[in-house]
């Protein structure tokens, strides 16, 4: 009878587990590393540094030509793309590249020399940009500034506009605002300064401006309103019947004067009849409408008042106001309308 072999219990290598336990200690080791780490990050967070963002786009101004209304306007627009992409021009030589890439012409031929050279303007943006300014530039910016803010006045221009032009040229002068207002004032048409006598004196420049718009603007609205009023009565039947009837007797049909050469005494339109006579219907209705002189076809004023009628010497010919008596250069024979045959039948 044979027995069965008795069971063997399982042997550990002992070399496998030694490394087994070197493996956890060392995983131990570096779990505690790692935890130190992130305890420091939590304590002195690392700042993150943002994207540097590209640079706008921006047009490149026109070349420059040597002129020397330009050179102005042409040098700010040239700072302006340095401004706005410091990245590309970081430095003087380059932005001295940049404007001397763009001139041409007589200005062109002032940099080759320069660039031929090796001139030390080429790594100074500054000293390159004050040698442009004094061969093509106004050498005497602040005293041509003065001599133009002296001679410059309204004139037939809105107050707007005029004081635009004023703030464009005092910007070169030195004057303080006291200066300024006082020129300001000078400039001003009379009708304008009339009207600022009745408003409190301004405290500076921009409040002078402001009320000298304000004024203006109500005057333009009475001459408006005027005209329009007086629109509505310049009709022909008006211009004959607006007169008291006399009793004085009617001329001959053949002797009486058309509403082109005599006016009725006293009618607020004879300016208007006197120089619309060679206009067409349509002409005059457009320039009423468009609130335009009937004397010379310019805005911002009327026949009564305008300037070109004023200007005339006062040697030409006039019309006179119809008196009833027959004037030597009547001629005409025409026949009567019907509203001077009623006239003449009621005399």
């Amino acid at each position: 009878m044979t027995h069965p072999a008795p069971q063997q219990t399982p042997v550990v290598d002992t070399f496998t587990m030694d490394q087994i336990m070197d493996i956890l200690q060392q995983l131990r080791q570096e779990n505690l590393q790692l935890r130190q780490q992130m305890n420091v990050l939590q304590q002195h967070p690392t700042p993150v540094t943002p994207r540097p963002s590209s640079s706008p786009k921006i047009s490149l101004p026109d070349k420059f030509d040597g002129s020397r209304k330009d050179l102005r306007a042409f040098l700010n627009q040239v700072r302006l793309v340095i401004r706005m992409q410091p990245d590309r021009y970081p430095d003087d030589e380059r932005q001295v590249g940049l404007l001397g890439s763009l001139l041409t012409g007589p200005a062109s031929k002032w940099f080759a020399p320069l660039l031929e050279r090796n001139s030390p303007l080429l790594g100074n943006f500054e000293a390159f940009v004050a040698d442009l300014e004094a061969t093509f530039g106004d050498t005497d910016r602040i005293r041509s500034a003065e001599g133009q803010l002296r001679n410059l006045r309204q004139g037939s221009r809105p107050v707007s506009q005029y004081a635009s032009a004023f703030r464009l040229i005092a910007g070169d002068t030195n004057w303080n605002d006291d200066a300024l207002m006082a020129q300001f004032r000078i400039g001003l048409n009379d009708d304008v300064k009339d009207l600022l006598l009745t408003i409190e004196d301004p405290v500076d420049l921009q409040q002078l401006i402001t009320n000298a718009v304000r004024c203006d603007n109500r005057l333009f609205e009475r001459r408006m309103e005027r005209n329009g009023r007086v629109n509505m009565s310049r009709t022909p039947a008006t211009l004959r019947f607006s007169q008291p009837v006399t009793t004085s007797p009617a001329p001959p049909a053949s002797l009486r004067p058309t509403s082109h050469q005599y006016l009725p005494p006293g009618d607020p339109m004879q300016l208007d009849i006197v120089k619309v006579k060679h206009l067409t219907p349509a002409e005059k209705q457009r320039r009423r409408q468009e609130n335009l002189c009937l004397y010379c076809g310019k805005p911002n004023h009327i026949a009564g008042n305008c300037p070109e009628k004023l200007r005339q010497p006062r040697t030409q010919p006039t019309y006179k106001a119809y008196s009833g008596q027959s004037s030597p250069q009547a001629t005409m024979s025409e026949p009567a309308s019907p509203q001077e045959n009623s006239l003449a039948h009621l005399q």
